[in-house]
């Protein structure tokens, strides 16, 4: 094999193959079909990326992340960059059309493409000219329907390989597949694979999960290590909003650090990314839309503030760390509250049976067996929420024989309807009933792996089906760190007796104006209050009680015209003080243990902090939400959504996602801040 040595070093500069590359370059080049499970950072990519240069025919790469695409290539070296280009959403029509006859002239060898552009009959045909000899499925793992990471356009792949491309090799890659899901990988593609794993025991990472006890605690955590851990980091927060508060109170002590998720401006986006890489800045406080595909090797540390909803996510997730084998550590933050949360997260996953058949009604009502229609307009037929994705409704209906979708015409979906079969309600059932139930048992494997004191390394190998022999050395069940014992918490003060005039003299003497959030945070001498703030003489004057009930307070006073909004710098909505006289009686706060916990009422419920002043509070953080967001303040949550959480909260996330207006997306993003509003544990 002194070929492929000589090759991989006169056209990547490398002396060697990583372990498990070689393999998988000599199978491509014989023209196997194979699927390699391999883990992030092996070095997938050149697997693929040296035969694609050394085959007689073209390479196509189907992969759902634009920034791997523009990232690989621009990281090729310059002899192999020349010959492979990408055509995504961000390429003119004119350089995607310059690549396709580039690929159909030999000047290009590699060819990275989304899976949405197999769908369009004129691109199928494109690649079939071009005499496409393997294609290399990235991410493979989202052809599994069962699987935590389903995308419907990855259902077609399997049509193409059927039809123009028949004759091509198959590459499947993921860093996430167990048994199981390795064989639907290759049932989803249509072939027979040969299957080469590599170890998923990522020796040089070391995996903590730390008991933070409550929301308060993740945020003193967080604030109070981060700024003292070396090197680049990503911190994976749930909801969006928190995101942006994270990273702000992060810059609030000096730490470069950016926000990012999907409600940012794509440009903002991909500024965050690139002042990332190039080291400008320090922490990334994401959603899991960052990280994939992201190619810096140094960063050192991963923090996961919330519970990821599978291990598959968990290994993606903590996989961006220590690329460059260089140790690095991932610390997952965990709080009594997680596995209920994770469960009602887990169980409004996949599409209800209602749903499904809205979607084949609004199908059969758009006329005739073949229907052209976007999936906006799916989505608005249907009468679907916004975070659901009808693409995926329709792939089940198409597992269930009702409907066959072909080629797209531009930007809308077209499908067949197809008559109904007798039992299509069983199997619609059926297909509902099966995701659900994978995506409980993801959901139950995660809380077992943070739960069991098991060595966090060898849970992940059997998962995987691998195995190391504990102990690892490198987890907190096998190696716990050593840390100092911290002092005993002081017992919360009292709740002072006139709580309205003690918030009111707070606002009076501020020398900056705050917001609500702020002015709570202030009060409860929560670790979120500003710096400035944290020296105000009022900090923790309310430290007994929880910050959901000084919330709660803090609307009465608005309510009552004791306090009023002014705009402040940027339009921001600032505390002010209207009058001092008449002040209300305001009473039921929850006391709180010393690290930010509630516990049982210290009071008598007091009926001036009833539904409306509820309603009052949930408007105000609506208010603050939508402005973090950029979004009207409709699009969050409509009123009668909030007069109906206020006038009957909710125990919990399950629960309060069973309300009318609050599908799975706003319950990710904002479930927990409306318990907290509605006197939930935490902020």
């Amino acid at each position: 094999m002194n070929g492929l040595s000589d090759s991989l070093r006169e056209l990547f500069g490398f002396t060697a193959f990583r372990p498990g590359q070689e393999e998988l370059v000599r199978r491509a080049m014989a023209g196997r079909d194979c699927l390699a499970v391999l883990p992030t950072g092996s070095g997938k990519s050149l697997c693929y990326q040296l035969p694609a240069m050394l085959r007689e025919r073209p390479t196509l790469v189907v992969s759902p992340l634009i920034a791997l695409m523009r990232d690989q290539v621009a990281h090729m070296p310059p002899g192999v960059r020349e010959r492979a280009a990408f055509i995504n959403s961000t390429v003119e029509a004119g350089e995607a059309a310059a690549h396709l006859q580039g690929l159909a002239a030999g000047r290009i060898r590699l060819l990275y493409a989304a899976p949405e552009r197999l769908r369009q009959a004129r691109f199928a045909d494109a690649m079939r000219a071009a005499r496409v000899g393997m294609v290399v499925v990235d991410e493979a793992h989202c052809v599994a329907l069962w699987g935590h990471d389903f995308r419907p356009d990855y259902l077609f792949i399997r049509s193409i390989l059927g039809g123009p491309l028949r004759d091509a090799s198959v590459m499947a890659l993921t860093a996430t597949a167990t048994p199981d899901t390795a064989a639907e990988i290759g049932r989803g593609l249509g072939r027979d694979m040969d299957v080469l794993r590599a170890s998923v025991v990522r020796q040089n990472l070391r995996y903590d999960v730390v008991q933070a006890g409550s929301e308060e605690g993740r945020l003193r955590h967080v604030l109070g290590e981060v700024p003292g851990w070396p090197g680049p980091g990503i911190i994976y927060v749930r909801a969006r909003e928190r995101c942006e508060r994270v990273a702000e109170l992060l810059r609030q002590r000096g730490v470069a650090a950016a926000p990012y998720h999907a409600l940012l401006h794509r440009d903002l986006r991909a500024e965050t990314q690139e002042r990332f890489l190039g080291g400008e800045l320090r922490v990334v406080v994401a959603t899991t839309a960052f990280g994939m595909g992201v190619d810096k090797p140094d960063i050192r540390w991963v923090l996961l503030y919330n519970y990821p909803t599978s291990i598959e996510e968990y290994v993606q997730q903590v996989g961006r760390a220590g690329r460059d084998g260089q140790p690095s550590t991932c610390t997952l933050l965990a709080t009594p509250g997680d596995a209920a949360n994770l469960r009602a997260f887990a169980l409004r996953v996949a599409p209800t049976v209602d749903e499904l058949r809205r979607v084949w009604s609004a199908l059969r009502a758009a006329g005739g067996d073949e229907v052209a229609v976007t999936p906006e307009e799916l989505r608005a037929a249907a009468e679907l929420p916004e975070e659901r994705d009808p693409r995926i409704h329709c792939g089940l209906l198409e597992r269930a024989g009702l409907v066959e979708r072909r080629f797209d015409t531009g930007p809308a979906m077209r499908l067949t309807v197809l008559p109904p079969p007798g039992d299509a309600a069983e199997r619609v059932a059926d297909l509902v009933g099966r995701l659900a139930a994978a995506a409980q048992a993801r959901c139950e494997a995660m809380l077992a792996f943070a739960a069991t004191a098991r060595c966090r390394h060898a849970q992940i190998a059997e998962h995987f089906g691998d195995s190391l022999l504990p102990p690892c050395g490198r987890c907190d069940v096998c190696a716990p760190l050593r840390v100092r014992a911290p002092a005993p918490a002081a017992a919360a003060p009292p709740v002072p007796a006139d709580p309205a005039r003690v918030i009111v003299d707070a606002v009076a003497s501020l020398h900056w104006p705050l917001g609500v959030r702020g002015l709570v945070a202030l009060l409860c001498g929560s670790v979120a209050a500003a710096p400035s703030a944290q020296r105000h003489p009022a900090c923790g004057v309310f430290a007994g009680a929880s910050q959901s009930a000084v919330s709660r307070w803090v609307a009465e006073l608005l309510r009552t015209g004791h306090l009023v909004r002014v705009e402040g710098a940027g339009g921001y909505p600032l505390l002010a003080v209207a009058r001092r006289e008449g002040l209300p009686e305001l009473g039921g706060a929850r006391r709180r243990d010393p690290h930010g916990g509630a516990t049982r009422s210290s009071g008598h419920p007091d009926l001036d902090a009833g539904a409306e002043a509820r309603f009052a509070a949930l408007r105000a953080w609506r208010t603050e939400a939508a402005r973090a967001a950029g979004l009207p303040a409709y699009m969050i949550l409509h009123d009668s959504t909030l007069r109906e959480l206020a006038a009957d909260p909710p125990p919990d996330l399950a629960a309060l996602g069973r309300l009318r207006g609050i599908g799975p997306r706003k319950l990710e993003s904002w479930g927990q801040d409306l318990l907290a509003v509605l006197e939930a544990d935490g902020p």
